[in-house]
């Protein structure tokens, strides 16, 4: 057991739920990166709280918790149980319109299974929004009550703490690949930009939805000086996308601790750190 309490980081790809362990006493040292496989969709069992799965998780969990002195978790969440948009800040300054357009987005669920959160975009006549069901977010409580503080991070908020961590500066993309769903933010000068995502069948079937996507957010085919990609294959990613990417872009993998800028305990895993990544950073205190 680590002699000091730390934050628990936590992200789920397929049928792979990953996890580490900050150290209290140096802010870019892990105690702890691991991962447990299943033979389920993780973050299926998790919104659903499957009968058979869901019990499974908790004993994983529980078995964290047991092992480990935690004081907070914080869990990657799915972008594809969530609706991200962009509005103009005059709806968000007004109660009545807010109300408005969250039932336009969320129609035919009651406004109190909506849990909406508004982030502060680079053009500041904008507002992005995030909706949850809190159903959806039922199961992640469950799996965390025994721990006072938790905090929820979409994709998007992983490249904001990115910013902040690393701070690139100039421009970049992040690429946050799960199965069937990839997700894109755009930082400029430090400041978000916009963020999407879309989900496909097949990877093969990327590039159709990028040209669709891309068609109506002209921010996608920007020049950036750098594009980061954090989760699932992201090599199969960059294979299927590249052709839409800027060519003078540094591509960046965030699958090795020195790219990422940490030390850990151990220095080599039997599993890809690109996955583990939204983990890593989300246990960290910066």
């Amino acid at each position: 057991m680590s002699e000091s309490t730390s934050n628990l980081g936590v992200c789920f790809f397929a049928d792979r739920l990953f996890y580490a362990l900050n150290d209290p006493q140096n802010s870019k040292h892990l105690f702890r990166i691991g991962s447990f496989d299943f033979n389920f969709n993780v973050n299926q069992a998790i919104t659903t709280q499957n009968e058979k799965h869901f019990p499974l998780l908790q004993k994983t969990f529980d078995r964290i918790f047991e092992e480990h002195s935690i004081q907070s978790v914080r869990a990657l969440t799915h972008p594809g149980e969530e609706c991200w948009t962009a509005l103009p800040k005059v709806v968000y300054d007004n109660a009545d319109e807010r109300e408005d357009h969250l039932s336009i987005l969320m129609k035919g669920i009651d406004r109190k299974e909506v849990e909406p959160t508004w982030h502060t975009l680079s053009k500041s006549a904008f507002k992005f929004l995030c909706l949850r069901r809190r159903t959806v977010m039922q199961g992640f409580n469950d799996l965390t009550e025994k721990i006072a503080v938790t905090e929820f991070t979409s994709d998007f908020e992983i490249a904001q703490k990115w910013s902040s961590f690393q701070k690139p500066g100039g421009s970049f993309m992040m690429i946050g690949c799960h199965k069937n769903v990839l997700t894109i933010t755009s930082f400029l000068l430090g400041k978000f930009r916009a963020a999407t995502y879309f989900q496909f069948d097949q990877i093969t079937d990327a590039p159709y939805h990028w040209l669709q996507q891309a068609s109506n957010s002209s921010w996608m085919n920007g020049l950036y000086e750098n594009i980061f990609l954090f989760g699932h294959h992201t090599h199969e990613t960059e294979q299927a996308l590249q052709g839409f990417w800027d060519p003078s872009s540094e591509i960046t993998h965030l699958n090795s601790l020195q790219t990422i800028g940490v030390e850990a305990e151990e220095e080599t895993y039997g599993f890809d750190l690109a996955a583990a990544f939204p983990a890593i950073l989300l246990s960290l205190d910066f």
